[in-house]
């Protein structure tokens, strides 16, 4: 909303939508679905690749000098071409503001009064987006609901992302509880 071309969402006759307000705000939110170790272990302090100077000395600017930064710049750009930003603005304010509590007289478990499924929570020790106290908060209202609930925190240093990448922890979690309902 801070860029000029966003035009208070009226930007689609123009034909220049806020492309760069749209790509910082990826860039900005992509970091909550990486841990730190993860980052680390991916990008650590790594420069890009980039001709050295003939006096051997490490020249920098400001342009995406290490590869985080690059990588950051990528997940931008390339979320710019996927979504709109007046539909993104959306979809995350519809998140913020979805609170099943309270429509269920502000108490979880009431949500939960009715239902006949089993359920399994599958936690990860580093993702910030969906941290584990948020997991077991939902444990707790199944809990009190008297709904038949798993739950287990993984440990993994992928942070958000952890649930998309090859996790055979979490495979044998929901293998087991498939094989339990059967």
């Amino acid at each position: 909303m801070a860029d000029v071309k966003w035009r208070g969402g009226e930007y689609y006759e123009t034909g220049d939508p806020p492309a760069a307000g749209l790509a910082v705000a990826r860039m900005a939110a992509h970091i909550t679905y990486l841990s730190e170790a993860g980052l680390t272990e991916k990008f650590g302090r790594r420069l890009q690749q980039r001709p050295d100077r003939p006096d051997g000395a490490i020249s920098f600017g400001f342009d995406a000098d290490f590869q985080i930064e690059s990588y950051l710049r990528h997940q931008g750009i390339s979320f710019v071409d996927r979504f709109d930003a007046n539909s993104y603005l959306y979809i995350t304010r519809a998140t913020d503001y979805f609170d099943l509590a309270a429509e269920h007289g502000g108490h979880l478990a009431n949500a939960f009064r009715a239902t006949k499924a089993r359920f399994c929570l599958v936690s990860f020790d580093t993702d910030w987006l969906y941290p584990t106290p948020a997991s077991r908060a939902i444990v707790h209202a199944l809990n009190a609901a008297g709904a038949p609930v798993s739950f287990v925190e993984l440990s993994s240093p992928y942070g958000h992302d952890a649930f998309l990448l090859d996790a055979p922890e979490m495979n044998r979690v929901v293998d087991g509880f498939l094989r339990a309902g059967a």
